[in-house]
């Protein structure tokens, strides 16, 4: 079993990975497009179309696609939903495939995509993400879609906690310093959690933007079964390989 882990805190390093060839990409964006999109998978959402462009949801919209949409942080006015798990706690979900498009997530999520398996993954959904990884037992580059390529704590934190599971659990080896540092900062910071993240730029941007984060929900880990696999143009949510 070829089962490595890699680190990329912002999507500006990842075309410098060293992992080669097909590997699987675990995309983290905390606040908030992983977080939105492991609920919305709770909520009985039938996938999640990602794309980059606004151009592109607006035509999807067109043909009939529920949209969801942000940039730099706020819902879009033609846009049926925002970026919040709030948006998707509600019955009118369910069954349906969704169009979304993100300041970040979506673009970090687009990009790896053309080297294998996407997975999305939040602390929501964390211990979900590292079984799945685990059973399938390929190299795995933990990429964090960050803040307009600039690296950001939060998604440093996950990735952390995400790369210490896969290691301690599943046997996953490293040799990728960001992945030490990444673990490091996850250790130093997990009992103090709330309060370092709330101290986060972007944290501080959403609340200057008058959004709420929803910390109480965000950084509960493992509440969520949910493992939304991106393969062939969309996210559907894969059951753990036996």
């Amino acid at each position: 079993m070829n089962a490595t882990i890699e680190i990329c805190l912002s999507p500006a390093l990842y075309p410098f990975r060293t992992t080669q060839g097909r590997h699987i990409t675990a995309v983290i964006d905390i606040l908030r497009f992983t977080t939105s999109v492991v609920a919305a998978f709770d909520h009985g959402v039938k996938a999640v179309i990602p794309v980059e462009s606004l151009e592109k949801a607006e035509i999807l919209k067109k043909s009939g696609y529920p949209v969801a949409a942000e940039r730099d942080g706020l819902r879009l006015p033609f846009a049926d939903y925002g970026n919040s798990a709030a948006d998707f706690r509600n019955p009118e979900v369910a069954g349906k495939t969704l169009v979304y498009s993100t300041t970040n997530g979506t673009v970090a999520m687009k990009m790896a995509a053309a080297n294998g398996p996407v997975v999305a993954t939040a602390f929501t959904n964390l211990p979900a993400v590292a079984q799945w990884l685990g059973a399938m037992g390929q190299p795995v580059v933990v990429l964090c879609s960050a803040w307009k390529n600039l690296p950001g704590i939060e998604d440093t934190l996950c990735a952390g906690a995400l790369a210490e599971l896969l290691k301690e659990k599943y046997g996953f080896t490293t040799s990728c310093d960001s992945a030490s540092m990444a673990i490091t900062i996850w250790k130093q910071s997990r009992e103090r959690l709330r309060e370092v993240i709330e101290n986060a730029s972007h944290y501080q941007r959403l609340l200057s933007l008058g959004v709420d984060p929803m910390l109480d929900y965000t950084l509960r880990i493992g509440v969520s079964p949910s493992v939304p696999v991106f393969e062939n143009d969309k996210l559907e949510n894969k059951t753990i390989p036996g």
